[in-house]
């Protein structure tokens, strides 16, 4: 493992461990050739969730993003999706707060990130356990 890949991995582990002992988040990896998501939701229950994205180019280095956006939908389920710009924090990750995630079941989401030179789309389902 490379030593910017290790350093990814002991940072989302520290931001878990940052979360309330209550709290369960769901972490939920995407990649493809051009780049690499990892994504924490928590407290990754019915509610309202906070989403940290950590965009990595993929060779495992912070990818150079200029904006990036989150859209959340349940398919199948007859609502709108859910769309949220994040924001860049103090520790170098994009924050979404307070997303709504109103019913248990398969949801599907959609990372939009914006470099210099182009816009990268990774996706991705994940499961929210019924209460």
């Amino acid at each position: 493992m490379s030593r910017i890949r290790r350093a990814s991995v002991v940072a989302l582990v520290m931001l878990a461990g940052a979360l309330p002992a209550a709290a369960g988040p769901l972490a939920i990896h995407i990649h493809s050739e051009q780049a690499m998501f990892q994504v924490l939701v928590s407290p990754g229950t019915v509610g309202s969730d906070n989403f940290v994205l950590q965009l990595m180019s993929g060779d495992g280095g912070l990818l150079p993003v200029k904006e990036a956006t989150l859209a959340l939908s349940q398919p199948g389920q007859g609502a709108e999706p859910v769309t949220r710009k994040a924001t860049l924090g103090a520790d170098g990750f994009w924050h979404v707060g307070e997303v709504p995630i109103t019913s248990p079941g398969r949801w599907h989401l959609r990372i939009e990130a914006v470099t210099v030179f182009r816009k990268i789309t990774l996706e991705d389902d994940f499961e929210v356990a019924a209460p």
